[in-house]
């Protein structure tokens, strides 16, 4: 969809190009994030793609045309374009400043209004309370969703946000990455998204570009960054939490296993030896509905021996600790920490699917860092 080839800007004065012989392509329908250190060249690289300023030296291709061929005016109104400080129009209500690039398309009063309407309802905003009203009567959070359905106002193939999140509280925040990322899977737009924040970029991106002093130093996909950094700079830039960063792209269901065991509630006397039979560490318990009620681990099992109020009070215990197989795994090794247990259940709606250990997701982290 994008494609930068040998693309330099250098200001005059300026010692040092603020974007340097820069090559690369942007797949269709993806997420690119731009990120690294203030002053690396990310801002510059996307006023480069809609013309808001000119390279030096190289090309920028659009759909495999050079956008210098295309008169920038029209180039930008089939550009998306959200930046930090909002830029709303502070005399003009949201639905005004929504409908501005579909009246300069000179769409009919009747489409603009059904297509301001659908942006309102689609950004999760209340259409009654919010049509009316001016950019000063919103909270921030809500500015930016503005900001953002002003930007998909004529449905452009792509959208450039500069760091569309970085002026709103920590909650709003996430709640507008999730929703992004949410609509993103409906729409499946060519967003180029430029941020200083690693996290926020392993979270939002297909592909990360890393930049330094108007170089780009490493360019994939957050696992492959995340796997592979291409050398200090990287390594430092990520951190060095960046195995706990990469928890973060998986979910419980590609780190489970296989449940190997499970007993009936009234099958307690026989668990010990049940569980040596099946070489495993922990069963699930369920009722006689077949709804399960906890676990037990064998250690557990062996020291209750004919206990069995203990037998039911261990299982129930451990009520609490399954999730579902969509969990994300920071948020399972949380869980796990938090009921101080050893095992979570694993569920497919009500369904027991499997099971996950702090060995599991040990495992799956370090057998991707191997790949």
């Amino acid at each position: 969809m994008i494609e930068l080839e040998k693309i330099t800007k250098k200001y005059p004065g300026q010692a040092v190009p603020a974007v340097d012989q820069l090559t690369l392509s942007m797949p269709e329908g993806e997420i690119c994030v731009l990120v690294g250190p203030s002053g690396c060249g990310k801002s510059t690289i996307l006023r480069m793609i809609n013309r808001m300023i000119e390279p030096t030296t190289g090309v920028v291709k659009i759909n495999g045309h050079d956008v210098t061929n295309t008169d920038s005016d029209q180039l930008r109104m089939g550009i998306g374009y959200v930046i930090q400080q909002i830029g709303l129009l502070p005399h003009r209500t949201i639905a005004e400043n929504i409908a501005i690039v579909p009246r300069l398309y000179k769409w009919p009063k009747e489409k603009i209004k059904k297509r301001v309407e659908e942006l309102i309802v689609m950004m999760g905003l209340d259409l009654e309370k919010t049509w009316g009203k001016y950019p000063s009567q919103l909270s921030g959070g809500q500015m930016q969703r503005v900001g953002v359905a002003r930007a998909m106002a004529v449905d452009p193939p792509i959208m450039l946000m500069d760091e569309p999140f970085g002026a709103v509280d920590p909650i709003a925040r996430t709640h507008l990455q999730d929703e992004l990322l949410r609509l993103q899977k409906e729409i499946k737009k060519t967003i180029v998204f430029v941020t200083h924040d690693i996290n926020e970029a392993i979270k939002m991106g297909d592909r990360i570009a890393i930049f330094d002093a108007g170089k780009l130093v490493q360019f994939g996909t957050p696992e492959e960054i995340l796997t592979h950094p291409v050398n200090e700079f990287v390594e430092n830039f990520i951190g060095h939490d960046r195995v706990v960063k990469k928890l973060n792209l998986y979910q419980v269901e590609d780190a489970m296993h296989p449940v190997q065991c499970v007993v009936r509630e009234n099958e307690w006397q026989n668990v010990a030896q049940t569980l040596k039979d099946a070489g495993t560490e922990v069963a699930f318990v369920s009722d006689q509905a077949g709804k399960v009620l906890g676990h037990i681990t064998l250690s557990d099992a062996l020291e209750l021996g004919g206990d069995v109020e203990g037998f039911k009070k261990r299982v129930l215990e451990t009520k609490k600790a399954f999730v579902q197989s969509t969990t994300p795994l920071p948020d399972a090794l949380s869980l796990l920490l938090e009921y101080n247990s050893d095992f979570l259940g694993i569920l497919r709606g009500e369904k027991l699917c499997g099971m996950l250990s702090f060995k599991d997701i040990r495992n799956h982290v370090y057998k991707k860092e191997g790949e």
